[in-house]
């Protein structure tokens, strides 16, 4: 449900994990805080000015254990006001519009688990980017995808994706473990284990504004690893 702001969504928490992105975020902030009047910066102890642009924002702002992405994600969950939380990276890369799309969908209570794809929707770092890198990236995200969905019987385009939305119980039941960037597979395959019902939509993901990608290409391997565990162990 919308609340009278047309553009304010009812038991909504947004969960923007950090580290080293104030300039990023003195640009979404102001976005994401007329989407939900829960938005969470969940810091990795950066030094940069992040917790002056969330006061003058007026988001509420909490340091993370300092393990990386995924207990990011867990830390913010466990103060999110709400029932339903988005996932939301605070690079400037992904796109607010899809926020009333992940909200109407996961308050449906058709679905469990919303997961966005770049592949469906475009990708300034995946499809359009026709560097050797970006090359490498997207046909690295492809095989990803092609083995978990060979070896879990799925038909995902995009499993690494870090938009989303989630009921927050359900997210708590996942009972992740996963601190890095392994927090993407980690939800996704878990939530396949528990027959969660998923809905994947197509999502344009964005060049970030400010800086540098903090996810390199090397990961891929651990993502193989990961995938590879979590099927057989």
């Amino acid at each position: 449900m919308v609340t009278n702001d047309k553009h304010m969504l009812k038991n909504l928490s947004i969960i923007v994990s950090s580290k080293k992105e104030c300039q990023n975020l003195h640009t979404i902030l102001p976005i994401l805080k007329k989407k939900s009047d829960d938005v969470i910066v969940v810091d990795g102890h950066s030094r940069d000015g992040t917790q002056e642009i969330c006061l003058v924002n007026k988001v509420s702002f909490i340091l993370d254990n300092g393990l990386g992405k995924g207990d990011a994600q867990r830390v913010g969950a466990s103060i999110a006001k709400y029932d339903y939380v988005i996932f939301y990276d605070a690079d400037g890369s992904h796109d607010p519009d899809d926020i009333e799309n992940l909200y109407e969908d996961i308050t449906s209570d058709k679905f469990e688990l919303i997961i966005c794809s770049r592949k469906k929707g475009g990708s300034f770092d995946l499809t359009a980017n026709t560097t050797i890198m970006g090359f490498i990236r997207s046909t690295g995200c492809d095989l990803l995808t092609l083995f978990f969905n060979k070896l879990f019987k799925t038909e995902f385009s995009d499993i690494l994706y870090s938009l989303k939305s989630i009921n927050k119980k359900n997210f708590i039941n996942l009972e992740t473990t996963e601190n890095g960037f392994g927090i993407e597979i980690d939800i996704l395959v878990k939530s396949v284990k528990k027959k969660y019902r998923i809905k994947e939509i197509p999502s344009r993901e964005n060049a970030r504004v400010y800086g540098e990608s903090k996810l390199s290409t090397p990961f891929g391997l651990y993502f193989i690893y990961q995938i590879f565990r979590e099927r057989f162990f």
